[in-house]
């Protein structure tokens, strides 16, 4: 008879590169040997021999004329070949630049990776003056108005275990007031809120859709930044981004994978 329990398989060795990669991921700064070691409790010989292993891969890298070792962007590179998202952005930069131009700002596309966003595509604003967020660039999603938007279109069993990630990381997470917060963004259907990080940028984001479903595979965002004589007002330029991440779930359709 089969013992149809839950079984639980253990691979150590992986288990110890992921510690790695995910050390070096949080840290977002190049370690040494002995520094990742001792951070991981875990003895120099076998975090050497999995350093090693993931150098060789191209998953890590040194710092030029030193022993810091920094993650590279393979694994990035990993998850944009996977449907839908690589779909998704080369679909995009079409409809990304045309936005661009008609207001006179950058844009990004952002996805959710469980407790965070991660910005997977920009395009920079055509004006003398603009500001644009890296690709790669990531956040908890309750800080940033992309944020909002993914988890105000995303399923609830997914977006339950964010909030847990979250409050487990952040003691003092108030996740009554982001529900009330991503509440009325749904209702509003899309964000509209001060930057997190540029108190004088004004993010304005809106989901884009997979296919005909109700949940949010990506968003479209727009760090507004006024100057004066070029830019739209906020109502204008919300126009111009809603059109826009509609258009891209219309591509999203006639892809394979969305």
């Amino acid at each position: 008879m089969v013992d149809k329990k839950k079984r639980s398989y253990s691979a150590p060795a992986l288990e110890k590169g992921f510690e790695i990669l995910e050390l070096l991921a949080e840290l977002q700064k190049p370690m040494s040997l002995t520094q990742i070691s001792a951070t991981l409790d875990r003895s120099k010989s076998e975090i050497y021999r999995m350093i090693a292993a993931l150098e060789m891969r191209g998953y890590l890298a040194r710092n030029e004329g030193g022993d810091y070792f920094h993650i590279t962007n393979k694994l990035f590179d990993l998850g944009m070949k996977v449907p839908p998202v690589g779909t998704l952005v080369e679909a995009a930069f079409p409809v990304m630049h045309r936005l661009s131009a008609d207001i006179m700002q950058s844009c990004h596309i952002a996805v959710a990776n469980q407790e965070r966003m991660v910005v997977i595509a920009r395009v920079d604003s055509p004006a003398s003056v603009g500001l644009s967020v890296r690709v790669g660039h990531h956040l908890d999603l309750h800080q940033t108005a992309s944020g909002h938007v993914l988890l105000a279109w995303m399923p609830e069993v997914q977006r339950e275990t964010a909030f847990k990630i979250i409050a487990d990381k952040n003691p003092n997470f108030d996740q009554a007031a982001c529900e009330k917060s991503i509440q009325d963004v749904h209702e509003k259907g899309h964000a509209r809120v001060n930057s997190a990080i540029v108190p004088s940028l004004i993010d304005l984001s809106f989901p884009i859709y997979m296919g005909n479903s109700e949940h949010a595979i990506a968003c479209l965002t727009v760090p507004y930044l006024e100057e004066k004589g070029i830019s739209l007002t906020l109502t204008k330029t919300e126009a111009f981004i809603k059109e826009a991440a509609s258009q891209l779930s219309e591509l999203a359709q006639t892809y394979s994978g969305f």
